[in-house]
Formats: structure tokens, C-alpha cells, sequence
């Protein structure tokens, strides 16, 4: 889940420049056909969620760089905010649970919180 941490934190701009976000979707995906093969359905429908999450916050990244240009500091246009926020959102709800699943799963007891750390951007 460390993966999707990093494409859930990834900025849209880094200066001026877009940042492409295909590097971490494909490693995410990639660590996503190594986890379904030891989860069962269950599992395997909350990693569903995740990629569908991944697939639609690198499309609306995507649709971003070519719609708009980067703000004062790298920050994203107004206009198009709403979306970059819903989609980090999404991608949270699947982490999340994905994680809940795994850890009943596991039988882990106690409440999972997830760890923020500093946009690194």
C-alpha cells in the first residue's frame, strides 16, 4: 500500500513542469497481480476498487496537464481542484478498504488509522 500512498501524494506540478504519474500507477499495479494472487474474492474486489480508483486519479492528472497550467507555486487551477481532491479521496476510500479486508482477514484486532506524512511536492 506504500505505492498507492506515494500516487495519492504525488503533486500535479512540480514547478512548472507536469508530474507524470505513470511510474507509480505501474508499479502500483503491478504489486496489486502479486497481492490477488493470495486474496480471495473478498480481497480481490477491494483491489478492484483500488485500480479503479488508480486508473480514474491518473486520468483526472492527466486531463489536468492538458487542460490547465500550473498555478503561482505549482498549485492547480480552481477550476479543476474539486476533481484532483475527489479523486485522492476515492483513491483514500480504496486504501482504506482494502486495508480493513485485509486485516479482518488477518484477524488483526483494533482500529487502523493511516499515517499522513508531509506532502513532499
Amino acid at each position: 500500500m506504500a505505492t498507492a500512498h506515494r500516487l495519492r501524494c504525488l503533486p500535479v506540478w512540480r514547478g512548472r513542469e507536469a508530474v507524470d504519474p505513470s511510474s507509480v500507477s505501474e508499479a502500483l499495479q503491478e504489486a496489486v497481480l502479486q497481492l490477488a494472487f493470495f486474496c480471495d474474492e473478498e480481497l480481490n474486489a477491494t483491489l478492484d476498487q483500488l485500480l479503479a480508483a488508480v486508473h480514474a486519479l491518473v486520468e483526472t492528472l492527466r486531463q489536468i496537464h492538458s487542460d490547465t497550467r500550473p498555478g503561482f507555486g505549482g498549485r492547480i487551477d480552481e477550476h479543476v481542484r474539486d476533481d484532483d481532491e475527489s479523486g485522492r479521496r476515492q483513491l483514500d476510500r480504496a486504501i482504506t478498504a482494502f486495508v480493513d479486508a485485509a486485516r479482518a482477514d488477518l484477524r488483526i484486532e483494533g482500529s487502523w488509522v493511516p499515517l499522513r506524512f508531509a506532502d513532499a511536492g
